[in-house]
């Protein structure tokens, strides 16, 4: 910089600072006091020649873990926040000017620093009081005794006072989930109805037992809600609702399911999914409960109880570790039939007879289950909806049945670096090779290029991965194509490229292979 440089910015922290000495001294406060371990990112820059302004796109990422005067005490919230510098140089290239285009409001209430001006401060406090379960210990300082609650939520249909309600807060956030944390995405102030807005996202795992609840589910829930909440003349809150879609958060965690799903059906699903087998499952259902599907891997499965087996094995034995999630259920009580939208999670690890030996990739499948039950709430027949191919491309199992199997033999030994060695059991021995792309220009051949993934993918960047993300045959003419994603980490030296930057790809592409 020039000794002189100038500094602007349309921020509350910063409508005082009017040089760039007194700025970097701030910053360096703010990344090495305030937060330290702080970390930024350089998203773009650009540089207009005819006003010799460079213009820089950042993103800071920060915890609020120190004691910096002039500030709050230490919040431990973390910000995420973005900015632009509009940087002058003079005709030596010396900065002489910057400007920060900077949302600092945004900023600061990601990490609790400050509140709206016109919100009161008893209502902010109170809402981080209740929030992180401090209990009426500590709210009842920023209410009237006698403050009401109120909210159409199941859960807290007969709490009527914020006493009550802080003190649930407090064994949901402490007990039940020990380790949550919330976020406050906006707050506002209504001036004429004395009532401020908050909008929050709660998240925590119910790992711990509390009274009154489930036992726990180890299961995760991210929850949105509203709360209004009115001050009186004082600025002391005396009313507090609540708008929260609660069978949304419970459905997360397992707690409950909509009051017309039939029990059985909703404990059925969990039983299956966790892998616990016909040994609990055989509780829910009619002991010749029968099962369908339209997937290769299930043909032959015809009974729940042997669906419920065939999951086990899955769950507990070829993916050890595996999880699943039920993103959504419902009823119809006219043909007396639950539907349940789920995710299963695993990586195949383990061995199954019956299943390839361990290929250690990853699934995340979704797939739906129709349940009908009998007069008396037991299932007596599921048909799943399930992409089967989708799910064992992912693992590495099977082949699409049109795919030519030395195409794909070919696309895994050639991403997984293994080289002409092991490629050239798949391909002619003059094999060509093309691709409009500057490092492979002069590549002509399929071992050409095989050999040169091998030196990306075990040199250049030992530990790299891949994923075959789809793959089909055009039967007309003789082609499959292959979409994949390859990642890597720039580790490792290479003859011909820059040595090692420790910079991470992530890069999509497909191959067409005749």
């Amino acid at each position: 910089c020039t000794h002189d440089a100038i500094f602007s910015a349309q921020a509350e922290p910063l409508k005082d600072i009017k040089t760039v000495y007194g700025y970097s001294e701030w910053m360096k406060g703010i990344a090495l006091v305030a937060m330290p371990g702080s970390s930024y990112e350089l998203n773009s820059q650009s540089f207009d020649a005819k006003t010799n302004t460079a213009m820089f796109f950042g993103t800071f990422h920060g915890t609020h873990s120190g004691h910096l005067e002039g500030f709050p005490a230490p919040t431990y919230k973390s910000m995420e926040t973005q900015y632009v510098y509009s940087i002058h140089v003079n005709a030596h290239g010396k900065v002489d000017k910057i400007t920060k285009v900077w949302h600092s409001a945004w900023a600061a209430a990601q990490v609790g620093w400050t509140a709206p001006s016109n919100v009161p401060a008893d209502a902010v406090h109170l809402f981080h009081a209740c929030e992180s379960g401090k209990g009426w210990h500590d709210c009842k300082q920023y209410c009237t005794h006698d403050a009401i609650f109120s909210a159409q939520a199941e859960p807290l249909k007969d709490i009527k006072t914020v006493y009550g309600y802080s003190e649930w807060m407090k064994g949901i956030a402490l007990v039940a989930m020990p380790g949550s944390s919330y976020e406050l995405n906006s707050q506002s102030f209504d001036a004429k109805t004395n009532t401020a807005m908050f909008f929050g996202t709660f998240h925590g795992t119910h790992s711990g037992h509390l009274e009154g609840f489930p036992a726990p589910t180890y299961k995760s829930m991210e929850t949105q809600y509203v709360y209004s909440i009115h001050v009186n003349a004082h600025g002391k809150v005396d009313k507090i609702t609540k708008v929260w879609h609660s069978a949304w958060a419970a459905a997360q965690v397992g707690w409950t399911a909509p009051s017309n799903v039939p029990a059985d059906a909703v404990h059925l699903f969990h039983a299956c999914e966790s892998g616990k087998g016909w040994q609990e499952c055989m509780h829910y259902c009619t002991r010749d409960a029968v099962f369908s599907a339209q997937a290769e891997p299930l043909q032959d499965v015809q009974t729940v109880s042997a669906y419920a087996e065939w999951m086990k094995g899955i769950a507990m034995v070829a993916m050890p570790g595996s999880s699943y999630e039920l993103n959504s259920m419902a009823f119809d009580p006219q043909t007396s039939t639950a539907v349940f939208v789920g995710t299963f999670h695993g990586t195949h690890t383990g061995h199954l007879h019956g299943f390839p030996a361990p290929t250690h990739r990853s699934m995340d499948t979704q797939y739906v289950y129709s349940m009908h039950v009998n007069v008396h709430g037991k299932v007596d027949r599921i048909t799943k909806v399930w992409h089967s191919a989708w799910a064992a491309a992912q693992v590495g199992w099977t082949l699409s049945s049109s795919v030519p199997v030395d195409a794909e033999h070919l696309f895994h030994a050639c991403e997984s670096g293994k080289g002409w060695h092991e490629c050239m059991r798949y391909c002619t021995h003059d094999a060509m090779f093309s691709a409009q792309a500057e490092p492979l220009k002069d590549i002509s051949t399929v071992y050409a290029y095989t050999e040169w993934m091998k030196g990306i993918a075990v040199v250049a960047m030992p530990g790299s991965s891949y994923e075959l993300n789809a793959q089909s045959f055009d039967p007309k003419t003789s082609t499959a194509t292959f979409f994949g994603t390859f990642r890597g980490t720039h580790t490792g030296h290479l003859h011909g490229f820059p040595a090692p930057t420790h910079k991470s790809m992530e890069t999509q592409y497909v191959y067409n292979m005749h």
